[in-house]
């Protein structure tokens, strides 16, 4: 479950919710630096079992370091680390904004300094990024990526970091094949 509201979660949670639910995973979406201060300090010391940071729509750079120093590698009763992953993704749609690939590196260098999984998963409809001008310099340049390449051009970024969840290639977003069980050995 994604939230941008996370000071509702306590009021909104069962009864016999006590410290979590194992197969429970909340992550909370901060989508710039403003929101980040003010929901990642709810968030984090929330009774939740399997936390994680979503970055999306990504809309500015974003200075996680203080929250990944204090709960990136601190791990609950469960032996579970209390902050598991931070993500990042820019914004789908016609009217999409601009995502900075600087944005998603620096978020990746943050998560690299304090051992923290990242993933990104998506770089949104519009991505800037910094080319060679053919003159020795740069020029900032707005990709406009349509959805369906979306996923696949984040993951040849090559930016995912550290041990995530494996998601069966049936379920991933490129495919439309389907889960089948596995056979058990010597069935027909």
């Amino acid at each position: 479950m994604i939230t941008k509201r996370p000071e509702r979660i306590l009021q909104c949670l069962p009864a016999d919710w006590g410290k979590g639910w194992d197969h429970v995973h909340i992550s909370c979406t901060c989508e710039d630096q403003t929101r980040a201060d003010r929901r990642l300090p709810v968030f984090l010391k929330l009774p939740i079992r399997h936390k994680s940071i979503t970055h999306e729509p990504m809309l500015e750079a974003i200075d996680i370091r203080k929250y990944l120093a204090e709960y990136g590698s601190s791990v609950n009763e469960y032996g579970s680390r209390i902050l598991e992953s931070v993500s990042c993704g820019g914004e789908s749609g016609p009217k999409a904004r601009t995502c900075d690939y600087v944005w998603v590196l620096n978020t990746h260098i943050q998560c690299v300094e304090y051992s923290v999984p990242f993933h990104f998963h998506q770089t949104g409809a519009r991505l800037r990024r910094s080319v060679p001008d053919g003159h020795g310099g740069h020029i900032l340049k707005i990709y406009e990526i349509p959805r369906e390449y979306q996923h696949t051009q984040a993951e040849k970024a090559g930016l995912d970091y550290g041990v995530g969840i494996e998601i069966p290639a049936c379920l991933s977003a490129d495919s439309l094949s389907i889960c089948k069980e596995p056979e058990e050995e010597g069935s027909n």
